[in-house]
Order: structure tokens, then C-alpha cells, then sequence
């Protein structure tokens, strides 16, 4: 009988022979993608490393065989191949240090606690169901929510690797999104707690008065421009221009911080597409004059800087926010300022939602940066509860009333 032919980027029967030398000889033949036959050889000490040459000279030339996975591998130990990639693509560039971290922390503390063990053949959409039911149980929403991306990702690493049919992940059933933070800022609010802020501790007894002029000055300027706490703390002198009228600032950059890199200046706001040049108004022009003058004369000087001349950093800038709020937060709730929503992001949605009001969803979006107009609805315009009288006026005229 006739030997069956060997399949297209499928390799043959691996042979071993010894050497006269006592060194070991590894002979196969292997037919590529093309259907082209290969006969592979490779010499090495032993015969195991001797096959080791000639299925990597397979794995040039074809794509059949395995990956380095299989059915049999456990959660825990496709996390581990899986980490490495992304830390490879965080080291090129093409993936950035925080992103990693982010899924590396998710994945140690949520996932693998949960399921590290469980073999991929047992990791059925049910399972993964149950999995993310009891994380959103014992955890939050937003928990839950990131580590149903991260063990999606793994999965789909598992898959391409031929270790699983499919991603179970993708057929569990959806989970809650977080509840919409429906607080926004009233001009009365924000003129008094300028007020607030500006007497803030003049007598302190217990250390030096804090500096209410950064929260002051970086208030105005997301209030005046809707950028993100990281890009305003990330702004410096050769990111904005006093010239023109108006004024204007371009969002290039942020300030993030992760374990390998500490705080630094990201070139990119948080997504590349999210570069944007905006018109300053006259609060947030006047909040950058004052900044302008107090920055070195470098083109790259932080306007926000700390005692060393670094840019300060966002956790810094949030402990402030978070100590004058703890202060003042009796005089905030008697402003009928929400103080358990009240983060930086309330600058950043006040901005949107006064936009969107005056001017509609699209400019709103494209202040805030998004790509998608629903993102902007969904997360930061707050919808009025009155409808416009205007539609009154409209079906009078239409229906002839």
C-alpha cells in the first residue's frame, strides 16, 4: 500500500539516526502551504535537540502543527504566555506600560484567584458565566465588566493558539453597566466654590496652607476646555498659544504613572486619534495666563509643576481635590453640590453638557474628543429633564392650531 501523502503544512515522521562523530542526525519531510515537499535535516549533541531544529524549521516554513497550547493547559498557565506577549508589545511601543499593568493586575487579583485552575477544555460559556456572576457578586460592576475584557482577551489568545474552538466568553450573558453620574455644575457652584477654595485653611494650625491656586487654575481650565485631569496636568508652555484670538491649547499628551516607567508625560492624550486643538474661553485663558507666569521659561516647562520642576502628577492633584472636599464638604452640600460624584470628572461633563445644550451632541463630542457620539451621551452629556418649548411651537404651526 501506497504511503499516504503528507498533508499541506503538515510535517512527517521525524527520523533519528547517530553520526559516526556520536553526534545525532534528525531527518523529516514536510509539504508547505504550497504544497511544495521539504526535507528537513538538522544535526545537534543529543537527539532530542536534534528534533527540536527540525520542527522550528518546520514552524518557518508551515503553519500546521500545534501551538504552544493545548486543551490540557489551565487558565493560570495561559495567562502566563499570554502577560509575556503583551509585555513584548508593551516594550515596542505598539502597546502602552499602563494598558499592561491594567490587565496584569486584573488577571493576578480577579481572574486567576477564580479560575487559574481550571483546565481550557472545562471552560465552558456556562462556567465563564458563573465566573463573572460571582466577581460582579463580591466585587463591582466595573470590576466585573474589565475582568470579562481581560478573560476575553485570554480566551482569544487560547483560541488563536488552537487550544480552544472558540471564545466561551463571548456568549455570556451581559452584565450591568455602571449607573450614569448624572451631576453637573451650576455657574453659582462653580463661582462659590472658587470662593471656597480660595479660603481654604488660611489659618491652619496643622502645616502650611495647601496650594488652592492649582486646584483653582486646573478647575477652570477642564471646566473652559473639557480635557481630562492627566492632559490639563500635562499641558506645557509649547502646548498652548496667547497670540491668536482666541487663545488656543492642543491636547497631546497626558500624565500617567505605572511601576516600570513612574510618573511621566504619555505624548498621546489617552487615545492618539484624541489630539485636538481647542479655543480657550476667557475663564480657562486667564487660568493659563496665571499658570504661563509662574512656569520656567523652557518651551517644555510643566505648567503644573511640582517643587522639582516635574509635571505634577494625577493622584496628587485628586488627594488635593479629594482634602478640600473632606473640609468643605458642609458648605459644598449646602451649595447642593453632589460631594459623592464630585472627582475631577464633574468639570469634564459640566463642559459637555453646557456644549451640548447651547450647540448639540456633535460639538459636544468633538470637544470631548470621542470618536462615537453615543460615548458622549452616554457618559457625559446629562439630558435635561424639560423638553424645549420650541416642539410646542413647532406642532402649532405644523398641525394649524
Amino acid at each position: 500500500m501506497a504511503r499516504p501523502q503528507i498533508a499541506a503544512g503538515e510535517l512527517g515522521a521525524i527520523t533519528v539516526g547517530v553520526l559516526p562523530n556520536g553526534r545525532y542526525r534528525a531527518r523529516a519531510s514536510l509539504r508547505d502551504d504550497g504544497g511544495v515537499l521539504h526535507r528537513l535535516s538538522a544535526v545537534a549533541h543529543t537527539d532530542e535537540n536534534a528534533r527540536a531544529d527540525v520542527r522550528r524549521q518546520a514552524a518557518v516554513l508551515g503553519t500546521g502543527g500545534t501551538g504552544a497550547l493545548s486543551s490540557k493547559n489551565t487558565v493560570n498557565q495561559v495567562v502566563e504566555l499570554w502577560l509575556s506577549q503583551i509585555a513584548a508589545r508593551a516594550k515596542t511601543g505598539s502597546l502602552t506600560y499602563s494598558t499592561y499593568e491594567s490587565y496584569e493586575t486584573t488577571a493576578r487579583l480577579i481572574i486567576l484567584p477564580r479560575c487559574g485552575g481550571i483546565k481550557l477544555d472545562r471552560l465552558t460559556v456556562g462556567r465563564c458565566d458563573r465566573i463573572l456572576q460571582k466577581i460582579l457578586e463580591e466585587e463591582s460592576i466595573s470590576k466585573a465588566r474589565h475582568a470579562r475584557a481581560v478573560l476575553s482577551l485570554i480566551c482569544g489568545y487560547a483560541v488563536r493558539d488552537d487550544a480552544l474552538p472558540s471564545n466561551p466568553v463571548r456568549d455570556v450573558q451581559r452584565l450591568p453597566t455602571t449607573p450614569k453620574k448624572e451631576s453637573t455644575l451650576t455657574t453659582e457652584q462653580i463661582n462659590t466654590i472658587r470662593e471656597l477654595m480660595q479660603g481654604w485653611r488660611i489659618t491652619r494650625a496643622d502645616g502650611p496652607r495647601p496650594n488652592y491656586r492649582i486646584l483653582i487654575d486646573g478647575m477652570e481650565i477642564m471646566l473652559g476646555t473639557s480635557i481630562r485631569v492627566g492632559e490639563c496636568l500635562g499641558l506645557r508652555r509649547c502646548d498652548v498659544d496667547m497670540t491668536t484670538r482666541p487663545p488656543t491649547l492642543v491636547v497631546n499628551g497626558t500624565i500617567v504613572s505605572t511601576k516600570a516607567e513612574g510618573i511621566h508625560r504619555k505624548d498621546t492624550p489617552k487615545r492618539s486619534r484624541q489630539r485636538r486643538s481647542i479655543a480657550l474661553p476667557s475663564m480657562a485663558a486667564a487660568a493659563v495666563r496665571r499658570r504661563l507666569a509662574l512656569a520656567e521659561p523652557d518651551p517644555e516647562a510643566s505648567l503644573f509643576p511640582t517643587k522639582t520642576g516635574r509635571a505634577l502628577s494625577v493622584s496628587n492633584y485628586e488627594r488635593l481635590l479629594r482634602s478640600f472636599i473632606a473640609d468643605e464638604r458642609a458648605n459644598l452640600i449646602k451649595l447642593g453640590v453632589d460631594v459623592d460624584e464630585y472627582t475631577t470628572h464633574i468639570y469634564r461633563r459640566t463642559a459637555a453638557t453646557l456644549v451640548e445644550r447651547a450647540a448639540g451632541i456633535t460639538l459636544a463630542s468633538r470637544l470631548l474628543g470621542h470618536a462615537n457620539e453615543q460615548t458622549t451621551r452616554n457618559s457625559y452629556v446629562v439630558t435635561a429633564d424639560q423638553v424645549d418649548p420650541v416642539t410646542a411651537e413647532i406642532l402649532d404651526e405644523v398641525l394649524g392650531f
